[in-house]
């Protein structure tokens, strides 16, 4: 019997007994317990959210460009290091072939490769330099 089927049923005994103080009482009592065991239920999620998240921060790896992954993801899923470290939250990023990046929720952007992002950027120059003349 839980604590609500508790409560009614020293409710009715009580109306029998026609107290009507004991039972104001107990109506008092048992709006105490139902904010109890909500503020319980609320602070139960709570704990388990910050668990979760503690279980992922365990498992982020770092890298130094703007850009984390997780040490259990085996595919190496790209996430938004600002995303993370501001709000908690993993953001995949939007990976280009030029070897860049960008955040599709802060629009933070930036190169995962190096090599490639360099040489989209030498070919765009040169580019430029040619329709220049």
């Amino acid at each position: 019997m839980g604590l609500s089927e508790k409560i009614t049923e020293i409710a009715k005994n009580l109306q029998k007994v026609d107290n009507m103080i004991l039972y104001q009482q107990l109506i008092d009592l048992s709006t105490q317990a139902l904010e109890l065991q909500s503020e319980n239920a609320k602070l139960q999620n709570e704990n388990a959210d910050l668990k979760k998240e503690l279980e992922i921060a365990d498992d982020i790896e770092r890298y130094s460009e703007i850009f984390v992954t997780r040490k259990s993801d085996s595919n190496k899923i790209m996430y938004c290091a600002h995303c993370w470290d501001a709000e908690h939250k993993l953001i995949q990023l939007q990976c280009y072939d030029s070897g860049n990046f960008k955040c599709p929720h802060c629009k933070t952007h930036g190169a995962y490769d190096r090599e490639a992002s360099n040489l989209v950027h030498r070919v765009m120059m040169q580019r430029l330099s040619n329709a220049a003349w």
